[in-house]
Formats: structure tokens, C-alpha cells, sequence
């Protein structure tokens, strides 16, 4: 012998770990069948809500519709190019009334209050009006 192998120590590691073999997921034959019972069960009363809300929403839609259609003005672009300008003329109405109150305004002012920094200081505040020209719901924001 040379020497290269001692006989020394010998220590035991005492960690403990989880197995993945249970005692609940393991299944007799019985239980396999009764399961099965179950699931099958379970999935026929699934598909059976599921065809109950697909005739409620052939009802409610129609046979070809699902429910979550872009109406037809958004659809065709004429129709959308003529929301959009009637949004467009609304805006530069508002903004011509605004203008006309806000000349009326600044000539009842003595001539200081109607300086060009104040008009500025005045138009910052006031952001730009905008109006929503993709939903006939929603109201316009300005």
C-alpha cells in the first residue's frame, strides 16, 4: 500500500427532504374510476353553462355577432371622416365664442390689465379644449 487512502471520520448528513410521492395524490384502481366520475361530471356542467351563455348571447347579439363589434360610423371612413369634422366645427365654435367673450372682456378693462403678458399668463391656464369624436357616449371634455 502506498498511503493514498486512510480510514478516518465518517460523518452522516441529517437533512431531510420532501418527497414528491404523496399519500393523497396516489390512486387505487376504485379510485381512478370515481374520479373520473367526478371530472366528467364536472366538465359536462361546464360546457353546459358555457352553451347557455353562448344562446343567451345569440339572443342578445344575433346568431353572427359576438357582442363587441365597432358600431358601423366607426367601421366605414366616410362615416368617421364625418365625425371627426363635426367634432372639428364644434371645437372651432366653442373656440370663436371663447374668443369673442375674451375680447369682450379685455375692452371693458382698463388699458394695463389688458396687456400682452397678462393674455398669456391667461391663455396657459386655459388648455386647449378637445373633444371626443370616437364614442357618440362619452360627453365632450373642453
Amino acid at each position: 500500500m502506498a498511503g493514498l487512502v486512510k480510514l478516518g471520520h465518517v460523518a452522516l448528513d441529517g437533512t431531510k427532504i420532501k418527497a414528491n410521492a404523496s399519500k393523497h395524490k396516489a390512486m387505487s384502481y376504485e379510485r381512478m374510476k370515481k374520479r373520473e366520475a367526478e371530472l366528467k361530471a364536472e366538465v359536462a356542467r361546464m360546457l353546459a353553462a358555457a352553451e347557455a351563455a353562448d344562446a343567451e348571447e345569440d339572443e342578445t347579439f344575433g346568431k353572427d355577432k359576438r357582442g363587441d363589434e365597432l358600431p358601423d360610423w366607426a367601421g366605414d371612413k366616410q362615416k368617421r371622416l364625418a365625425k371627426i369634422q363635426q367634432a372639428m366645427a364644434a371645437l372651432e365654435a366653442d373656440a370663436k365664442l371663447a374668443a369673442e367673450d375674451e375680447r369682450r372682456i379685455e375692452a371693458a378693462k382698463p388699458k394695463a390689465a389688458r396687456s400682452r403678458a397678462n393674455l398669456r399668463r391667461r391663455r396657459r391656464r386655459n388648455p386647449i379644449p378637445s373633444r371626443n369624436a370616437t364614442s357618440p357616449i362619452r360627453k365632450a371634455a373642453s
